[in-house]
């Protein structure tokens, strides 16, 4: 049976300041909650978790946790623990409150933004974020949020990709002198392809302790992919083709580059990889302050 929430098991939340800034979201559009559902691995999310060291009975949260994808197998491993899921849009949210509730699942989302999240210090056992901080401009920023909100002796974990979207081979010399182009626009907005190399001196910088890295592969393609890869893939690269129209007003330039790639994904000597990588680390000492 579904577990209720009652008041008193619930975790402090806080309005965040009026000047809290939402980040900028690359991935912004109408089929994103799709999106992130489709391309949610739930077992692969599970098993990244446990290693992550989240266990029964965990005060846990999720930063950044979109449609609830991830949230609602948080929600399965840390029961009869509470459980948060933190966005910055209402619209995800809303799909996430629907979806968790379909399930049975107990979980509490609330919108707000990475960088001021609205939680009192030292709440959670477990802080997590998955895919996040390759949109961010400033991801330690993020990172010293989490340490904020996890109590001393607690656990925060960082997944995040590296190499996402630049390592096609082989590619047109044209394609890919368009395509590091593209990348080097959409990296003005914050988008970083290697934040994941970054992840373990940010958490040596915020003064976490016991540090643990995983590197495991996430997506390796050699040859065609699967229909529900090519729709991943068919939404994000018409998302950052739009993207990259609003800010050069090069429409067939970048159109044209996200009809390459996609026929590109779809030949049989294509091969692509990027990695995930997870960083791990406790919270020592007193829980940081909270941004003034």
């Amino acid at each position: 049976m579904p577990r209720k929430v009652t008041s008193r098991s619930r975790t402090n939340v806080i309005k965040p300041p009026a000047t809290a800034p939402a980040a900028f979201y690359l991935m912004e559009n109408s089929r994103e909650v799709d999106r992130l559902e489709l391309k949610t691995n739930p077992v692969a999310a599970e098993e990244q978790l446990r290693w992550a060291g989240l266990k029964m009975n965990m005060r846990s949260l999720e930063v950044g946790c979109g449609s609830g994808a991830v949230t609602r197998v948080m929600a399965q491993l840390a029961a009869p623990g509470r459980v948060m899921g933190i966005d910055q849009d209402e619209g995800r949210l809303a799909a996430a409150r629907r979806r968790a509730a379909e399930e049975g699942s107990a979980i509490e989302f609330v919108r707000g933004a990475a960088y001021a999240l609205p939680i009192d210090a030292a709440q959670f056992d477990f802080s997590w974020s998955r895919f996040l901080f390759q949109y961010l401009p400033d991801p330690a920023r993020a990172l010293r949020e989490l340490v904020r909100v996890t109590r001393p002796g607690g656990i925060v974990t960082v997944a995040d990709l590296d190499g996402q979207i630049e390592q096609f081979y082989p590619l047109a010399p044209k394609l890919q002198a368009d395509l590091d182009e593209a990348l080097a626009v959409l990296g003005k907005t914050g988008f970083d392809t290697r934040v994941g190399r970054k992840l373990y001196s940010m958490f040596f910088s915020a003064g976490l302790s016991d540090l643990a890295v995983r590197v495991t592969p996430y997506q390796v393609y050699a040859g065609r992919l699967t229909k529900e890869e090519l729709a991943n893939w068919d939404i994000k690269l018409d998302t950052t083709a739009t993207l990259l129209i609003s800010q050069t007003g090069q429409k067939a330039r970048w159109g044209r580059l996200r009809d390459q790639l996609i026929k590109r994904l779809r030949e049989p000597d294509l091969f692509y990889f990027c990695t995930l990588i997870q960083v791990r680390g406790s919270v020592k000492g007193c829980a940081i302050q909270a941004p003034s």
